[in-house]
């Protein structure tokens, strides 16, 4: 019995051996440092000019923090066919002296922060919800991503929660290069296959199954205690990809549908007054989208272009508080896009990089639709995702105040940014310059330093402040204000690269942004310029004024 113990526990010792040498773990990530000063994000300053009781419009002047993350990128490899990949963020962009991640904020300069309802899919976020280091059990660990690679004779198989990127990225953005700082991740089932021909091309195929929100809980774990809407009120996505490569080029499109059931209840919501009163219609989603995407190199030249269409139907389920006038007679409730609306957006960029023995530059333009309106029947404006960046400030910080508009006193909207923390509404072209530096003759442990400068200009195809009070309200004499200037002004960034002890990298960036007109507050409707009195206060020409910021990146790469 013992010698059959022995032979047992020395073939187990063995198996054992074995597995250790068959398993291969690897580690990749960085740790990064952000220190930012910004003044005047605004583009106003103090002045004499008064918006009723309001004051002026200068809302904040002078916003100075660091910020930390520290990424992680684990793989462990148990075969030649199974291996298993994550992304672990530890204090993931938490500002020093904080403890809390937070949330992407989309804003609109009409009514304020709009948040997106779960049903039509995660948005982006920089962080889980850690909670506080000693008391809220999270300490600021964020489990991004983790999933299985399984490589069989038919291809490869991705399960598990993954990052999602595309192209360009002004649709899907992983969020993995340096100075991202959201990433789009999906719960998905993956398949990736792919032909190859004898002239050095392949033609690469993926199905892709997503579940991008889900409303229900584990009965084994939660119980049934309370009420579940079912499955069929989840959110799914199904994707189809088609890349051909050759040496030198690439072609691609992925589209894809995303559906759901919608419970068809009302969801509460505020009038003027703080009166519960039926909201939005949760309806449902029958959304679609073509994202095409199209590389060429040739030895210093890099051209890339993405062009994306959406398409279809759902229902925002968002709600836009009444605004009170009180000497009307009128009670107002909250003006609800709970109808089903056509979803109908195009966006597109185009890159040029050309690369020389020292020199880089870079050209960038793009589209992305706009809506100014928020009670338009068909819904424009989507916007690229906020990890694709065309400027330090332009479309990365929110810029501008919107007009405040006041009744009795009362502020009822405005004192909002103009544009948002992402490429949207806009016509943009922008031109980069560096010059790199070779230093390792001179500084010991030191590769080199890239000097350069970026410049950005940008229009709106849509007005950037429509707002009619008439048909938001039912009141046939309120005003319909709107500002008709077009252009967002151009920002001049300075660029200062360098890497040392191979692993540190280190990036300074300084940009002035002179705004144009679509930042001014105004009201270009001249039937109702006079607006002094009761019900509303009048709208007094503010013009923007210069903003500049600073961002330092500081990066230990492993």
């Amino acid at each position: 019995m013992k010698k059959a113990l022995l032979s047992f526990a020395t073939l187990g010792l063995l198996a054992s051996s074995s597995i250790a040498h068959a398993i291969d773990f690897s580690a990749h990530g960085y740790y990064r440092l952000q220190g930012e000063y910004s003044n005047n994000l605004d583009l106003q300053s103090p002045s004499d000019i008064h918006q009723g009781t309001q004051g002026d419009n200068d809302r904040f002047r002078s916003i100075t923090y660091g910020q930390q993350r520290f990424r992680i990128d684990p793989a462990l490899k148990i075969s030649d066919n199974i291996s298993f990949h994550g992304q672990i963020d530890l204090l993931d962009n938490v500002i020093f002296g904080k403890s809390d991640t937070r949330q992407l904020t989309v804003y609109n300069p009409l009514a304020g922060t709009l948040s997106v309802p779960g049903a039509s899919g995660a948005f982006g976020v920089t962080g889980g919800s850690g909670g506080d280091p000693t008391t809220g059990g999270g300490g600021n660990v964020n489990v991004r991503r983790l999933y299985v690679d399984l490589l069989t004779p038919m291809g490869k198989f991705r399960l598990g929660r993954q990052g999602s990127h595309w192209g360009l990225g002004i649709l899907q953005n992983d969020g993995n290069d340096r100075d991202a700082n959201f990433g789009d991740t999906f719960d998905r089932f993956l398949y990736i296959g792919k032909l190859d021909f004898k002239d050095g091309s392949d033609l690469a195929f993926a199905t892709s199954i997503d579940f991008a929100y889900n409303s229900n809980n584990n009965p084994a774990m939660g119980g049934l205690e309370r009420g579940t809407t079912g499955s069929a009120h989840d959110t799914y996505q199904f994707s189809q990809v088609l890349l051909y490569q050759r040496p030198t080029f690439e072609f691609g499109v992925v589209g894809g549908l995303r559906f759901r059931n919608g419970t068809g209840n009302f969801s509460a919501a505020l009038d003027s007054t703080g009166a519960t009163v039926p909201g939005a219609k949760d309806g449902d989603t029958r959304t679609y989208f073509i994202d095409a995407y199209s590389k060429w190199q040739h030895d210093w030249l890099t051209i890339k272009g993405e062009y994306v269409y959406l398409g279809g139907k759902f229902s925002p389920g968002i709600c836009i508080n009444g605004t009170q006038f009180p000497n009307t007679g009128t009670t107002i409730s909250p003006f609800c896009l709970s109808d089903t609306k056509d979803l109908s957006v195009s966006m597109g960029a185009l890159e040029a990089e050309a690369k020389f023995n020292q020199e880089e530059i870079k050209l960038i333009s793009g589209y992305a639709q706009g809506d100014a309106s928020p009670l338009s029947s068909k819904i424009t404006q989507f916007g690229f995702r906020p990890d694709y960046h065309i400027g330090l400030m332009m479309f990365q910080m929110p810029l501008g105040t919107s007009p405040a508009i006041q009744v009795a006193g009362v502020t009822r909207a405005g004192n909002n940014p103009i544009t948002s923390n992402y490429v949207n509404n806009a016509v943009y072209v922008g031109l980069t310059y560096k010059h790199r530096f070779d230093l390792a003759d001179y500084i010991p442990q030191a590769q080199w330093l890239k000097l350069g400068a970026h410049v950005v200009t940008a229009w709106a195809p849509s007005r950037t402040f429509d707002y009619n009070f008439a048909e938001l309200t039912g009141v046939g004499s309120l005003p319909h204000v709107y500002n008709d200037s077009r252009w967002y002004g151009v920002e001049t960034d300075l660029l200062v690269e360098a890497r040392f002890f191979d692993h540190v990298y280190w990036n300074l960036t300084g940009g002035v942004m002179l705004p144009g007109a679509a930042y001014n507050i105004k009201n270009d409707d001249l039937a109702n310029a006079s607006l002094t009195g009761s019900p509303m206060n009048s709208i007094i020409f503010d013009p923007a004024n210069v903003a500049f910021a600073v961002r330092s990146t500081l990066m230990f790469e492993f």
